[in-house]
């Protein structure tokens, strides 16, 4: 190897361990992001659901009568 070409891969090395750092890093705010979502569905009347149920109209009617304004 000639001295431009090892420069050239080291670049490239430092090129692709930045690129798993930055990859990383949006997954962890992904993370946060989705914790906060869950966070904030237990705060919000009517997305707080269990698995695999569906209000009825009724009961979707009376979480509008209790939202904030």
């Amino acid at each position: 190897m000639t001295t431009s070409e090892t420069g050239v891969v080291q670049m490239a090395h430092l090129a692709n361990e930045i690129t798993d750092g930055i990859v990383a890093g949006q997954a962890m705010g992904l993370q946060i992001l989705a914790a906060e979502m869950q966070a904030l569905a237990h705060l919000v009347p009517g997305l707080a659901l269990t698995a695999g149920t569906h209000p009825t109209q009724a009961e979707i009617e009376a979480d509008f009568d209790n939202m904030p304004v």
